[in-house]
């Protein structure tokens, strides 16, 4: 996992960047690759050619504004996740209008450093794993990110996803199925399970995919799913 700290504070560089250290010295299942950066226009120019994907990032740069860095760098990569840094609580509502993942304030309190760090680590685990599917295509991977849906019956699976639809047999997936409800999906209905980021619309009883399926909820699982897909919206 590549991430980038940027903050013309020397001490906030450093905090930051011990505080990760420490954290990979208890959770080491995945490896973090950490650039440190004191100005935003240098950060700028190793992002060119290094697409970080979080990035600890101070808004009253020296050189630079961040707010404005984070809408150049989601221009580029929409799903880099940019948690702000800064004692400014004026530009709380300016870093939404820029999708920030978080905003922490200085001086950066212990808890809420490592929940924020998790949940990253954990979002971008639903940006990069993929599983193989047993289709009648032959073996296919897939990403979390490209699996729309997933219909199950008894015997078969029909899975929906950005690269077209295919189908298989329901019980060599039946692992594939629990792990997915980790990185953001619902099982909507008994045989249906759904990426909640993939929702474009919800007309109740239906949600709306991103490839138009309509897809009922169903009624005694409604309250489960508004309450999952509003924690998906807070991420």
């Amino acid at each position: 996992m590549n991430i980038a700290i940027c903050d013309d504070e020397e001490f906030y560089v450093q905090d930051i960047s011990t505080r990760l250290d420490n954290f990979t010295q208890t959770f080491k299942d995945i490896p973090l690759d950490i650039d440190t950066f004191t100005s935003g226009k240098d950060l700028i120019k190793s992002f060119t050619k290094k697409k970080y994907d979080l990035i600890y990032l101070d808004i009253e740069l020296a050189d630079s504004n961040g707010i404005d860095i984070a809408q150049y760098v989601h221009d580029i990569k929409p799903n880099c996740m940019i948690i702000f840094v800064t004692s400014h609580m004026s530009y709380v509502n300016q870093s939404f209008i820029v999708n920030a993942f978080q905003f922490i304030k200085k001086p950066i309190e212990s808890k809420l450093f490592i929940e924020e760090i998790q949940r990253a680590i954990k979002t971008y685990r639903s940006f990069t794993k993929s599983y193989m599917f047993p289709t009648s295509n032959g073996n296919l991977i897939f990403k979390t990110t490209e699996i729309i849906s997933l219909e199950t019956s008894y015997k078969y699976y029909k899975l929906y996803s950005t690269r077209g639809n295919y189908y298989g047999n329901s019980k060599s997936i039946q692992t594939i199925k629990k792990d997915l409800e980790e990185f953001y999906f619902f099982r909507i209905q008994r045989s249906h399970l759904i990426n909640l980021s993939h929702i474009k619309e919800i007309q109740y009883p239906k949600v709306i995919m991103s490839n138009g399926s309509k897809i009922k909820v169903s009624k005694k699982r409604y309250k489960d799913f508004k309450k999952a897909f509003n924690k998906f919206l807070d991420q």
